[in-house]
C-alpha cells in the first residue's frame, strides 16, 4: 500500500510540473510533427517541390523550343530561361547560368547547344549538357532521369531514328549484307542498337578539388547545432545566480543590471566562439575541411553566429522561470530549428513551405554563410546578407532579453 501511495505522490508532482509534462509529451510530438512535415509533407497530396532549373537554348529552333516546353510542362520541374537585372529581363547564357549555380541561386542547369535539332534530323545522338552543383547530387540524378524519360516517351521518333541509323551501321543497308555477316558480330552489335538517343555531358561546377565534399554539410551543421545546446546551457546559469542570491549581492556591490547582462552575454558568446573554432579545426584535421579559404570571412561568420546563438540562449533564460523550463523550451527550439534550418539535412529535400519557414531561423543563415565559404568559395562581400541577418537576430533577441530581465532580475 505504501508503494502505491508513493507512486501516486510522484504522479501528482509530475503533473504539477508543466515543464516536465511538456518535455515528456509535447516536445516529442512537435519534433515528430516537424520531421514528418520535412520528410513526407502533411498529407498524401504533398509531394516534392518542383525542382527549379535553368535552361539555355543556343540552338533556337522549333525542336529545341518544343523540348523546352515539354520539360517545363512537367509538374516536377520548373524551367527558368530569363532573369531580371536593373528592371530588364535578360535571357540566360551559359556563363550567367554557371554563375548562378556557383552562387547557390540554383543547383541545376540544362544547356542545349547549337546543332540540337540538326543532330535529331540526321539520326545522331541528341547533344545536351547538364551543369550542376554536386552538393545536390540527388536533384542531378532526378533531372537526368526525367530528361531521358521525356525524350524516350515524348519524342519516340528519336529512338526510331537512332535505331535505324544503328541498324544501317551494323547490319548494312542491303539485307544480303546482314545475311552474310558473322553471327558473333551481329550479337556484339545488338546492345548498341538500343543505346540512349541522347549524348548527355555532365558539367560539375563546384567541388572538383574537394576530397571530402560531404563533410562540408555535416561539420558546419553539427557545429551550429551543438553550439546552440552549449550556449543555452551557459545562458541558463543566470537563472541559477538569480535563485542562489548571487544577482542580489552583485547589485548591492553595486553593479548595474546592464553590466551583469552584458558580462553574461560576452561570456556566453566567447564560449560559443571558442567551441566553433575548436570544431572547425577538428574538421580540418580529421576530415580535411579547408578552413583557410577566406579566414576573415570565416572569423566574422563565427563571431556573428556565436553572438546570435548566445542571444537566443539569454532570451530563453529570460522567459523561463526555472531550469526545467529552459531544458524543455531549448530542446524544442534547437531540434526544430536544426530540422528546418538545413542543419540535419539539405534544405532542398524539404517541402516548399518548410523551406520558407526555415529562412526565419538563425540556423538557416548560419548554415548558408558557412556553406557559401567552404563550398561555394565565396568571400566576405558575398556573405554580407547572412552576416547582417545574424547580427540583427543578436540585437533583437538581446533587446527583448534585457527588457525582460530588467523586470525579473531581482523578483
Amino acid at each position: 500500500m505504501t508503494i502505491f501511495t508513493l507512486v501516486k505522490k510522484d504522479i501528482q508532482l509530475f503533473f504539477k510540473s508543466k515543464s516536465a509534462v511538456m518535455l515528456t509529451y509535447l516536445v516529442p510530438m512537435i519534433i515528430t510533427l516537424i520531421f514528418g512535415a520535412v520528410f513526407g509533407g502533411m498529407g498524401k497530396s504533398s509531394g516534392m517541390n518542383a525542382m527549379r532549373i535553368l535552361m539555355v537554348d543556343d540552338d533556337k529552333t522549333k525542336f529545341s523550343e518544343l523540348f523546352h516546353a515539354t520539360i517545363d510542362s512537367l509538374p516536377e520541374i520548373a524551367v527558368y530561361t530569363k532573369y531580371t537585372s536593373h528592371d530588364s529581363t535578360i535571357l540566360f547564357d551559359v556563363k550567367t547560368m554557371d554563375e548562378w549555380i556557383k552562387r547557390g541561386k540554383r543547383s541545376i542547369g540544362i544547356y542545349l547547344p547549337k546543332g540540337f535539332e540538326q543532330r535529331m534530323k540526321s539520326g545522331e545522338k541528341l547533344p545536351l549538357e547538364i551543369h550542376y552543383d554536386p552538393k545536390f547530387s540527388i536533384e542531378y540524378g532526378m533531372v537526368t532521369g526525367i530528361v531521358q524519360k521525356v525524350v524516350m516517351s515524348k519524342f519516340p521518333q528519336l529512338m526510331f531514328n537512332n535505331l535505324w541509323k544503328s541498324a544501317e551501321q551494323y547490319l548494312g543497308k542491303d539485307k544480303s549484307d546482314y545475311l552474310k555477316s558473322d553471327t558473333s558480330d551481329i550479337t556484339a552489335s545488338n546492345s548498341e542498337l538500343f543505346e540512349s538517343p541522347m549524348d548527355i555531358k555532365s558539367v560539375q561546377l563546384l567541388g572538383e578539388e574537394e576530397e571530402n565534399i560531404m563533410f562540408v554539410q555535416y561539420v558546419a551543421g553539427m557545429a551550429v547545432m551543438f553550439l546552440l545546446f552549449s550556449v543555452t546551457h551557459a545562458g541558463s546559469s543566470i537563472l541559477e545566480e538569480k535563485n542562489n542570491g548571487t544577482i542580489k549581492r552583485l547589485l548591492i556591490a553595486p553593479v548595474k543590471r546592464r553590466e551583469i547582462l552584458t558580462g553574461k552575454m560576452l561570456f556566453v558568446s566567447l564560449m560559443g566562439l571558442s567551441q566553433l573554432i575548436v570544431l572547425f579545426i577538428f574538421g580540418w584535421l580529421v576530415f580535411k575541411l579547408n578552413i583557410f579559404k577566406d579566414i576573415p570571412a570565416l572569423l566574422i561568420m563565427m563571431v556573428v553566429t556565436a553572438l546570435a546563438c548566445a542571444s537566443l540562449g539569454i532570451l530563453i533564460a529570460a522567459v523561463c522561470k526555472n531550469l526545467s523550463q529552459v531544458n524543455s523550451i531549448s530542446t524544442l527550439l534547437i531540434l526544430g530549428m536544426s530540422a528546418i534550418g538545413g542543419v540535419m539535412f539539405p534544405a532542398f529535400l524539404m517541402p516548399k513551405y518548410i523551406q520558407t519557414v526555415g529562412k526565419f531561423t538563425l540556423t538557416y543563415w548560419a548554415m548558408k554563410g558557412f556553406t557559401d565559404i567552404f563550398w561555394r568559395n565565396l568571400h566576405l562581400k558575398d556573405i554580407l546578407t547572412s552576416i547582417g541577418i545574424l547580427f540583427g537576430i543578436c540585437l533583437l533577441f538581446s533587446f527583448i532579453a534585457v527588457r525582460i530581465f530588467n523586470k525579473r532580475l531581482v523578483d
